[in-house]
Order: C-alpha cells, then structure tokens, then sequence
C-alpha cells in the first residue's frame, strides 16, 4: 500500500478534542483514518457487528495456497466504516505473521474513475493507474517491459480521442487521472475505446502482476493484495439493457468477475443491496468470501423503544474517542439522543454533531440542540420519499424487520442504497432509519387503526 504523508489529524490537534473547531475537525466527514490516526482513533466494534469479519477475511487470504487466489466481496452502507476496517486489514496483511506478509495495493475508486458511470475497462484502467501511484511497486513497474508495452499501447489507444499521454509512466498517468475527473465523457469515450480491447488488457495486466510479485519476493514480501475501494459507491440507474437491469447488475454482476482471471487475491467493495442477489454472487465469482459490515445497532429487532444496551455505549466510546463528550453534550441524554437518531451509522452521527455544532454558538448540546441539528437531514429525507408507492411497506419492514414478501427490486435496492432502510446483523434484520422515520411522507404511510 502506498505511503502517506499528510499530517496525522493526532499531530495537528489535541485528541479527544476539546474546542469546537478540533471537535470539528475530529468529526470531519471527509477524514479517512490512515497511519497514526488509524492506531489512535479506530473502535473495534466487532461484538456488536455480529463476528470477526476483518479477521476472517485476513485469514482465508494468508491460509490460501500459493498461487489459490482469494476473492472477496466486502460490503456494507455508505457511512458503515468500511474505509477504516480495510486499512485496518491493510495493516494486519501487511505485517508478519508467521513468516509471511503481503503488500496491498489500494485502488480507491473516487481517486481514479467518474462515480457516475463505472464499467470494466475504465476499471483495469484504474488498477494500472494505482500501480504506477504506488512507491513500492513504481520501481518494478519502471524495469517492467510488460508495463512499458501496455503504456505505449494505452496511449496508442487515446490518441484518437484527442488525449496526448507521455512517455514517462508516472506522469502520464498522472495526466490521464487528472482528465478522467475533470472532462465530462471523457471516460466514456474511454470505455468505447477499450471495450473490444479488454482481453488485451487483462492479458497484460496479468503480466504486469507477475513481473510486481517477482520484485516484491526480493524484498522478502510474499504476495499482492489488491484492495479496489468505493466501489459500491458507484450511481445506481436503471438500464434499458438486455440483461442487466441496473447499472450495478451489469458492472458487478456481468463484468467484474473477470478481474477473476488477473491470479492475485483481491478485495471488492460491493453494494449492500447485492447481498439479495447472493446467490447469483456465487455464481459469477469463483468461491468467493462473502461478508457484510453492517450497521451498529441501537435499538433491538422490531423493538424501537427497547435501547440495544450494548451499541449504544460502544458508539458513545467510539465518539469520546475522538471528542471531549463531557464537554460537547450538555448530559448523557443529549449524547444517547444523538447516537439514536443515528440510527447507528457512523457517518450521520458525525454528521449530528457537526450540524448540531453549526447552529449553537457555543458547545454544551442539550437534546433540543440535537433535535435541531436533525432537521436538514430529516428534510433530505422528506424529498427523497415524498410520493412514493412503498411508503405503507416501509412500515412493514418496520414492524417486523424484514422486507415483505413481493417487495419491488428496485425499491428494495434504491431503499438500501440511498439508506433509507438499514442493514443489522445478528439474525440479520432491517430497520428504517429513525430520521426517515420523522418525515411527513413516513408518517403519510402509515396504515390506518381500526
């Protein structure tokens, strides 16, 4: 995995934080745990997420014999802390243990592709591109032959569509990364480029990855882990397409298993919504591990006035981690009303206290400061349901915690993607979201009492 050099968040403020612009910064929504902050600030909230997840995955690769490759399907909501849980399976893979460690090369898809649109060849595009980005793999990459002809052959290829690459990997690379995010339809014009030229690539990719684990055994490092983040991150659309229905079934479900075939283990973010179609996961991919991270629950199955004890102290320890409680909320019951509303994502509890933060001149959180914070979120929500045709369903799913027989596809997807239902684990249950809930469209829905 590629080195970091921004400064650690632990560096630059006192931790857990006591001033309201720290407080802010601990709670940032773009703040990703990396190196020091990774060891200071992660939770390991493992008991409360129904099994050892990390670990299980840790051990199917480092167990699997030389040259069995593993695939994994690694999913879970927007807001879930998948991010920190695979750099913390980066860190663990990358260590040795007995007598043998792994170098991960991480393809964050935000960094390389248009989220709007994401299909394979654009793909291993990406994955060329994150191995040049990578210093430890960079110098094998610049004495790889392999490597130079697949350079000459991209850039043969974008010359047609106006895009002049050089010679020099590393900053051509750099350029084509730089354009893919900046000029709309670039990476369309892309993917029709490459579309015929995909066995190609992967031909050449696999290459490449031989050449990458012949220079990483000299320095004493036993294999590859390819870890392709945020991926599930990906807009999902309904398609008018012969056999794809959505845009995440034509790109999951009919092209990435190909990557398959590039003989290294690799580690896949994929939709939570997709876990319903397990067993077509099953089919496409070759023997892959499957698991879920799902969200924290507080409050227990079909109880919503029964607490879950359990996670809602591991949340309360996970913010205190990060920021002075005592000092933030004004009780424990401002506390414990922000970590309900959440309904137990990480992100939205973040969120809470930086929307509560943003309206109160000076700290001390009380539950009407809470509840005020909310109201943008709950508002968001409000647009998002309005209308809708599953509105009655949703309180279905509430009162028994599953979704009911004949629910629609597509709104079962739209509804975990746009985490409007939640995913939990244990027995496996779902929930809506307390703050969809507070909406007049929820409310709208509800059916009528005798």
């Amino acid at each position: 995995m590629a080195h970091e050099t921004e400064t650690a968040l632990v560096d630059e403020i006192t931790i857990p934080a006591k001033s309201r612009r720290d407080m802010k910064a601990a709670c940032d929504l773009q703040f990703e745990l990396k190196g020091k902050d990774l060891e200071r600030l992660r939770v390991d909230l493992t008991e409360v997420r129904g099994g050892r997840v990390l670990d299980q995955i840790e051990g199917d690769i480092r167990d699997a014999r030389r040259g069995n490759y593993r695939t994994v399907l690694f999913s879970g909501h927007v807001g879930s802390g998948k991010t920190t849980e695979l750099r913390w399976l980066t860190k663990q893979l990358e260590m040795e243990k007995e007598g043998r460690c792994f170098h991960v090369l991480w393809v964050d898809a935000l960094e390389y592709l248009d989220i709007n649109s994401v299909q394979l060849p654009e793909f291993l595009i990406a994955l060329f591109n994150a191995i040049v980005d990578d210093p430890l793999l960079r110098p094998i990459v610049g004495a790889s032959a392999t490597a130079k002809k697949l350079w000459r052959s991209i850039r043969d290829w974008l010359k047609p569509l106006g895009v002049e690459l050089e010679v020099e990997i590393p900053v051509g690379v750099a350029k084509l990364k730089a354009k893919v995010k900046t000029e709309f339809g670039l990476q369309q014009k892309l993917r029709e480029k490459l579309r015929e030229r995909v066995t190609e690539l992967m031909s050449d990719l696999s290459d490449l990855l031989f050449d990458l684990r012949g220079g990483l055994a000299k320095q004493h490092i036993d294999d590859l882990v390819i870890v392709a983040d945020n991926l599930e991150k990906i807009v999902l659309d309904e398609l008018d397409h012969q056999g794809a229905k959505n845009t995440h079934d034509l790109f999951f479900i009919e092209q990435l298993p190909t990557v398959q075939r590039l003989k290294a283990h690799i580690v896949l973010t994929v939709p939570v919504s997709l876990h319903f179609t397990h067993a077509r996961l099953r089919q496409v991919f070759l023997n892959p591990t499957v698991k879920v991270l799902p969200m924290i629950p507080v409050h227990m199955p079909r109880e919503p006035r029964k607490p879950h004890a359990r996670g809602i102290a591991v949340l309360k320890t996970l913010l205190a981690t990060r920021v002075d409680t005592a000092l933030l909320f004004v009780d424990d019951a401002a506390l414990t009303r922000a970590i309900e509303l959440s309904g137990g994502v990480i992100r939205d509890l973040f969120r809470i206290v930086l929307e509560s933060l943003s309206l109160k001149p000076e700290m001390g959180l009380a539950v009407a400061d809470v509840e005020n914070g909310v109201k943008d979120i709950v508002s968001s929500y409000e647009r998002m349901l309005q209308g809708k045709g599953y509105l009655p369903q949703l309180h279905e799913i509430a009162a028994c915690s599953c979704f009911p027989v004949g629910f629609e596809e597509a709104d079962r997807n739209a509804l975990l993607h746009s985490m409007v239902v939640l995913e939990y684990n244990g027995e496996t249950w779902y929930d809506v979201h307390p703050l969809a809930r507070r909406t007049r469209a929820y409310g709208s829905g509800r059916p009528a009492t005798g």
